[in-house]
């Protein structure tokens, strides 16, 4: 290496070291929402009696106050439950390299829903899907023979599925336990640390030894992500130890390998800037080690979503 070009690498890495910013090869965002208020139709979620976040939400707003962090790529996970949506994103972040990837929705109920997905999948920026519940349904029955066909049509397409869970407790746990070991072949990928409420007090044994089943399936990813969200005192801590004993538990369980990196951004707004998200989760990850911190932060992206960065 140049040693002009070599004094700027070890300038930077100073300058991330004195921030609590982690030092890695790449930074990607998993986790994020796109979406715009003002169009003619708005927008299903958010509600509108959401201040803060029942607003414009687009590409330039996140880029500059992700890049201070040392972001240097995102995949937008879609938030809308109208089929639309997911080409309105596509086309929102088209020809933006910084924007790596869509994670979309395709409800899989739909009779024609692996016509949608082939449609949809013509944009190798696809990556996976959302499972969601559908517009009537308020819980998902992992035994569905429709949802367990449609599941195995997007195995077959090579792509992963996200599962959101808020507060789903240790069922949310045996639920996706069950779905792993009923497909095997499908990547799943937990959002929001598999909607564990962060209240301060102990673990339960129940939850531990559920998440020790579930860490059994090699197809098995969770995101560490949302953290400020999931923590019922609010605003939320932004020392890692209210959340270090679960983190633990996951990592115990999942290994370096399968915690993915995800802030949840604009959700993250309602306790903090993005970089202190960044900050809050290197508390954990950093201590583990270099190679633990380009695993949560990038490699473990490339291999749950199937993704290639430069």
């Amino acid at each position: 290496m140049k040693p002009l070009l070599s004094l700027f690498f070890l300038t930077l890495a100073a300058v991330a070291d004195e921030l609590g910013l982690p030092k890695v090869k790449h930074m990607i965002d998993t986790h994020i929402h796109l979406y715009d208020t003002a169009r003619e139709k708005g927008v299903p979620w958010p509600p509108q009696d959401d201040a803060l976040l029942y607003k414009p939400h687009l590409p330039d707003e996140f880029k500059a106050v992700s890049k201070p962090a040392g972001l240097t790529g995102v995949i937008v996970v879609e938030a809308s439950d109208r089929p639309e949506d997911n080409q309105w994103v596509l086309d929102l972040v088209k020809g933006d390299e910084f924007f790596v990837a869509l994670v979309g929705n395709i409800d899989p109920y739909e009779p024609d829903f692996e016509e949608r997905l082939a449609n949809l999948q013509k944009d190798p920026r696809l990556v996976g899907l959302r499972l969601r519940n559908g517009r009537q349904r308020k819980t998902i029955d992992y035994t569905d023979p429709k949802l367990l066909q449609s599941l195995r049509a997007v195995a077959r397409a090579g792509l992963s599925v996200d599962l959101l869970v808020n507060g789903a407790g240790i069922e949310a746990v045996k639920n996706v336990d069950q779905l792993a070991r009923t497909i095997p072949e499908l990547r799943l990928v937990i959002d929001h640390v598999i909607g564990y409420d962060f209240d301060g007090g102990p673990v339960p044994g129940d939850w531990i030894a559920a998440v020790e089943k579930l860490g059994e399936n090699k197809n098995v990813w969770c995101k560490i992500s949302g953290l400020y969200q999931r923590s019922v005192p609010q605003p939320a801590p932004k020392t890692i130890s209210h959340y270090e004993e679960v983190l633990e538990v996951l990592w115990d369980n999942l290994g370096p390998e399968r915690l993915v990196f995800g802030s949840n951004w604009p959700c993250t707004k309602k306790t903090g800037d993005y970089t202190s998200y960044v900050r809050l989760v290197n508390q954990y990850f950093s201590k583990k080690g270099q190679e633990a911190s380009e695993r949560y932060f990038w490699k473990n992206a490339v291999d749950a979503y199937q993704i290639k960065l430069n």
